[in-house]
């Protein structure tokens, strides 16, 4: 993975911004409330947290070795 350096951030950050808030503004158009947008938006920032996806693995991992488990009963 490659690190990138603060001014690389800034300028992908602006290109991400720029990108996002033409999406939003396309469903605003399409009549979508701005609490479904929030709410859209909140699930997708979920969805990619670092932490709650490794929650997500290890809950995951814990019940596959369930399964595994009982099929071997």
């Amino acid at each position: 993975m490659v690190l990138l350096n603060s001014e690389d951030k800034k300028d992908l950050f602006e290109v991400a911004f720029q990108d996002i808030s033409s999406i939003l503004a396309g469903l605003r158009d399409q009549g979508i409330s701005d609490t479904e947008i929030f709410e859209f938006g909140k699930a997708l920032i979920n969805h990619f947290d670092p932490v709650k996806m490794e929650n997500l693995k290890k809950d995951s991992d814990y019940q596959d070795a369930l399964f595994r488990e009982a099929n071997d009963m």
